[in-house]
């Protein structure tokens, strides 16, 4: 939250610096866009990061010919990790990785590229010949196919997916 708070007064500071009343349109509303735009921002450069992105590799195959991604190098090494949580972790990891499978092939892609590679939006775009607004879009709806394919199966903790 204090990341999106910095992010916000940044887009401040920077509408407060670029605006132009000769334009006619108050400060704030052009500050609102500013402030907006600047939170996204921060959000998709840190979307491949944190504990969904985790959990997501964890179950993903990186490509033909790469390796898996093993659960052992996610998740924490600690001696108060229970076998029957590791267990659980490895049985979500699995599930998740049936339902990326199961993803279309472009929406696939998509995921694989992003949270095995960690190809940035705009990187996706260029392997998908769009531009990055239609690389989040359909990185936005590939998320929700998972989202509501693994709430289906009864999979809890992956609420967060947008």
């Amino acid at each position: 939250m204090s990341d999106l708070i910095q992010a916000g007064n940044l887009g401040l500071m920077q509408a407060k610096r670029s605006f132009n009343s000769a334009n006619g349109a108050p400060l704030a509303g052009y500050a609102k866009f500013r402030i907006r735009g600047e939170m996204l921002d921060t959000v998709r450069r840190n979307a491949g990061r944190g504990p969904v992105a985790a959990a997501i590799r964890t179950g993903i195959k990186a490509g033909p010919g790469d390796e898996e991604i093993e659960l052992e190098n996610i998740l924490p090494a600690s001696s108060e990790e229970s076998p029957l949580r590791l267990t659980a972790s490895r049985e979500r990891a699995a599930i998740l990785g049936e339902e990326v499978d199961r993803l279309p092939p472009r929406y696939r892609m998509v995921v694989r590229l992003r949270y095995s590679r960690e190809y940035s939006l705009r990187e996706i775009g260029a392997v998908l010949r769009v531009n990055e607004s239609r690389a989040c879009q359909i990185h936005r709806s590939a998320l929700g196919r998972l989202r509501r394919a693994l709430s289906s199966r009864g999979v809890k903790g992956f609420s967060q997916l947008m």
